[in-house]
């Protein structure tokens, strides 16, 4: 049986999730309260209790819906390794997950700076690209060592203004990701 949710309910949750966001875009999660989330989402704080347990819980489904949409966005499933170096030596084309990635993190880029230096968001979110590099690599240890270094350039990116196109990220990232210490060189 398929259930389909009432468009009020999909409707009120996003206004929620949405107050969430812009509150930790201005000032972090951290000092963020109830009162203020149902205060910017213009509904009554009985509201958020149908739809959400506590501030952790909306904070966690926000997450897992911004790593949804980002994992939907890396999901090329007929582009393999052998693709990828092709379309990078012959046609400068970075791997299409890469851009698609930096386009994600470029539209949501406010609150990826703010919530990148939570832990457990930070560790789920490397594993989402980990899983991505696996697809390329068959070494875990390799894997590892490319997504948190991805992480690593996301965040220098971020931290300096995004001043490089999603197209120079995209291409050094794919440089890096397969020929690990300029191999192909």
């Amino acid at each position: 049986m398929n259930k389909t949710l009432d468009p009020r309910v999909v409707r009120t949750r996003r206004l929620l999730i949405n107050a969430l966001t812009e509150l930790i875009v201005t000032g972090g999660y951290e000092p963020i309260t109830i009162r203020e989330i149902v205060q910017k989402a213009e509904v009554n704080r009985s509201t958020f209790y149908l739809h959400f347990r506590d501030k952790q819980d909306i904070l966690t489904q926000m997450q897992d819906d911004l790593l949804n949409e980002l994992s939907k966005s890396l999901e090329y499933s007929l582009y393999t390794y052998e693709l990828a170096i092709n379309d990078y030596i012959n046609l400068n084309k970075p791997i299409k997950s890469h851009v698609s990635m930096f386009e994600h993190i470029q539209k949501y880029s406010s609150l990826y700076q703010k919530i990148l230096s939570e832990k457990e968001f930070r560790e789920r979110f490397t594993q989402g690209i980990k899983t991505e590099v696996l697809r390329f690599r068959d070494s875990v240890l390799e894997a590892t060592f490319m997504a948190n270094g991805a992480v690593g350039v996301i965040l220098y990116w971020l931290d300096n203004g995004m001043k490089e196109t999603i197209t120079e990220m995209s291409l050094w990232l794919t440089q890096i990701t397969l020929f690990p210490l300029g191999k192909f060189k």
